[in-house]
């Protein structure tokens, strides 16, 4: 099977070049630690920001408005979905704050949180205004008091994006945002206001950018596992295990990247597998995990009632703190003598071990085994780094993870893809949960004993550090030597 080009590598690499030329060309200028205000229709607002934008047209603004008003969830990451209302004839804004001019379109909505039993859903009027050759887009939400804004909405008594045309005071068309304060400088009151002020415009920016040059992302998320199972199970496994273990992380690493990392792997995992139980009716699977590092993923499927069990080179201090019952084992592994007794084989940036996981899968004593691996770092068959080149159009990622789904089909699995919802660029998950009706042993043995011919284990991070020691050692005892 053909493989199509994953995510940006899809695009036309002309109309990307374009694009991070004219993002390279964002210049914005803040008012946040100061009130600069505005006279906009018959209501004063005050300016938080603004930059000037080349040769995008209002029809690009009112496009990625409309995008945001359907789906606030791509700007609000507390946010889980949008659910547009239907609106009476007559059906009016709350504030008369939305109204920036002639009104053009109103929309209602209610913005529905992830933390669902601690966040509540918030009603919000977004009004489409044209004043002169000026567009606005107002966001107000349907609050009778400021306490009833939740936290992951701005305290506001209502916000826009407005997209104005050349005037007297700027050459070129601006991206402003205006907002209306219940109290002044609530708005920008902590660094995080700033910020997510900040990032609204540089958003705003690169999305109208992209509209003018007709760019649409190709990657797609939630395909294997849908959003709503996804972010419910991820709530529930954050609540249980964040806190704990980003406060109590006794390793170097940055616990607020692998922790959350792991708690969302685990959390596509189990949403995976319940599929599967649910319509196979079979028992919750086991499995192993190659090259598992901290633990961290083996310790919380572990928790949740997965049996299974992980494997490295080293032990790490935080295996001490994780319970009895999580089966850790420390082993230089010889992948192409390694049998899985195991419903799935798991390689989350297993480095050397990413390209045999599709191949031990294929060699289980567990005759429907599946597998899924991560890929991070190219390496070949043989434990040796790939020296892949980025062409036109594909990045040297996706190049290997289009050698990864080779591998898997060339093993005798029908090949998924999923982009993972988790805190790092090498996100894509390449997984075989069915095979194809070829027989494939002799092309897997085959592989295997290729493998196997050159393969070099990696060598141990700790060999590794005593070796620097005893070089640093040599060299700082040699002058005296000489002497």
């Amino acid at each position: 099977m053909a493989h199509q080009m994953l995510g940006a590598e899809e695009t036309d690499t002309a109309i990307e070049a374009l694009r991070i030329a004219e993002f390279a060309k964002f210049r914005p200028t803040y008012h946040l630690n100061e009130v600069k205000s505005v006279d906009v229709g018959s209501n004063q607002w005050r300016v938080l920001a603004s930059v000037d934008i080349q040769d995008s047209e209002d029809v690009h603004f009112l496009s990625v408005m409309d995008k945001w008003t359907h789906a606030a969830e791509t700007i609000i990451p507390p946010v889980k979905r949008t659910e547009i209302m239907e609106l009476a004839k007559d059906a009016v804004p709350t504030h008369g704050d939305a109204e920036l001019g002639i009104m053009a379109s109103h929309t209602r909505r209610v913005l529905i949180p992830k933390r669902q039993g601690k966040d509540r859903p918030l009603e919000e009027d977004v009004v489409i205004s044209r004043l002169d050759s000026d567009i606005y887009a107002c966001f107000a939400p349907r609050a009778n008091d400021p306490s009833e804004i939740p936290f992951y909405y701005q305290q506001a008594v209502a916000y826009a994006f407005g997209y104005l045309s050349p005037g007297d005071d700027h050459g070129l068309c601006q991206l402003v945002i205006l907002v209306r304060e219940p109290v002044a400088g609530s708005a920008t009151a902590t660094n995080k206001q700033r910020m997510v002020w900040q990032d609204l415009l540089k958003r705003l920016y690169k999305w109208t950018v992209t509209e003018r040059f007709g760019y649409q992302k190709r990657v797609e998320h939630d395909v294997v596992v849908g959003y709503e199972q996804y972010v419910a199970k991820y709530q529930e496994l954050k609540a249980k295990y964040a806190l704990r273990w980003v406060e109590g992380w006794t390793e170097q690493t940055d616990p607020k990247k692998f922790v959350y990392e792991d708690i969302a792997i685990a959390s596509w995992l189990i949403c995976l597998w319940e599929q599967d139980v649910d319509s196979n009716g079979s028992d919750r699977p086991t499995f192993v995990d190659l090259g598992c590092g901290n633990g961290f993923l083996v310790y919380l499927l572990t928790s949740e009632g997965y049996a299974g069990y992980g494997i490295d080179q080293c032990s790490r201090k935080i295996w001490t703190q994780y319970d009895c019952q999580v089966d850790l084992r420390t082993q230089t592994l010889e992948p192409f003598n390694f049998v899985a007794d195991v419903d799935w084989v798991i390689g989350n940036h297993a480095d050397e071990l990413a390209p045999w996981v599709p191949v031990i899968a294929a060699r289980s004593s567990k005759p429907n085994a599946s597998f899924v691996v991560i890929p991070c770092c190219p390496h070949e068959l043989s434990g040796k780094k790939m020296p892949l080149k980025a062409t036109a159009g594909q990045s040297k990622y996706h190049i290997y993870v289009k050698y990864i789904c080779e591998l898997s089909e060339q093993c005798g699995f029908e090949v998924e893809r999923e982009y993972l919802r988790i805190p790092s660029t090498k996100n894509v998950a390449v997984l075989g949960r069915k095979r194809t009706d070829r027989d494939c042993r002799d092309a897997v043995e085959t592989l295997a004993a290729s493998g196997q011919h050159r393969f070099v284990a990696r060598v141990p991070d700790a060999v590794k550090n005593e070796l620097r020691l005893e070089k640093a050692k040599h060299r700082a005892f040699r002058p005296a030597e000489s002497q």
